[in-house]
């Protein structure tokens, strides 16, 4: 069940944090639907594209962020299928604001929930980080639902790096200059979007972050995908073990396509063409 504590530090915060998410999806352009819908874990929001009788590709991000994660994927990938990227509840996003709990069936109960409402027999999905992880438990708990996995710096395949906490705390106490800096460590050296250091300004300062630890999966349950799986991880991630987690899944999932990415950090950019050509061969 939904956590009944808020994320948001105040309701001033909460309202500063959805106002600019407004802002962000009205300027994406109109070819965007919107649109909210009641589920377990609450109401939904729901940013659509597409042919509304499409093929579905859900888009799930990562911590602390919103479907503003995918803008600049959504135009290629709804020439070819109905894209829906969900706000996740209880993340600075327009969904509710009570979170799910990590531990447990609950964000997959919550996943099968809104599939149901979408009315999707199957999906092809693409996750970011936490996002990749509730996609991955998702399949493993039902596979002859996902079509395809698509995971971009994904947790639950191995533990997190202890070690970003005692570079990230320090810093929370400098205000903008040090959410910034953080934000440059997730990018891992590249140039970090002015909307994005703008919206991680805001979050540092009326959001409270995810401290609950993503649960790793088992090698019984990844052995359960038998469905196209890729991985992008980043070779510079401060976040997650990249490398233990690409090696992992090239064990256990022979099929799958693994790519280490040098030079790269948690946030995986410049994917948008190769997911679309991995989308289309599933």
């Amino acid at each position: 069940m939904p956590s009944s504590a808020s994320p948001y530090r105040s309701e001033q915060g909460r309202r500063a944090i959805e106002d600019f998410c407004r802002r962000t999806l009205a300027g994406a352009g109109e070819s965007l639907r919107t649109r909210f819908v009641e589920t377990g874990g609450g109401r939904t929001h729901l940013v659509e594209a597409g042919p509304a009788g499409g093929d579905l590709l859900l888009c799930l991000h990562g911590s602390a962020s919103n479907s503003a994660t995918w803008l600049g994927d959504i135009p290629v990938w709804s020439r070819h299928f109905r894209v829906i990227a969900a706000d996740l509840p209880g993340h600075p996003g327009l969904s509710e604001a009570r979170r799910l709990p990590l531990a447990g069936d609950a964000t997959a109960t919550w996943l099968h929930g809104l599939l149901g409402v979408i009315g999707a027999e199957t999906v092809r999905m693409v996750g970011m980080s936490l996002g990749g992880w509730a996609a991955l438990d998702y399949a493993c708990r039902y596979p002859e639902r996902v079509r395809a996995l698509s995971l971009l710096s994904t947790g639950g395949l191995a533990p997190a790096r202890r070690s970003f906490l005692f570079k990230a705390l320090p810093l929370a106490f400098l205000g903008d200059r040090g959410s910034d800096r953080i934000q440059r460590l997730v990018f891992g050296g590249a140039e970090v979007p002015a909307p994005v250091l703008e919206f991680g300004r805001l979050v540092s300062r009326h959001y409270r972050p995810v401290t609950e630890p993503v649960p790793v999966l088992g090698d019984a349950e990844l052995s359960r995908l038998r469905m196209p799986v890729q991985y992008f991880g980043g070779a510079r991630d401060v976040l997650s073990r990249a490398a233990g987690s690409a090696a992992r899944l090239a064990r256990l999932l022979p099929h799958a396509e693994v790519h280490l990415l040098e030079g790269c950090g948690h946030a995986v950019i410049g994917q948008t063409e190769a997911i679309l050509s991995f989308l289309l061969r599933s």
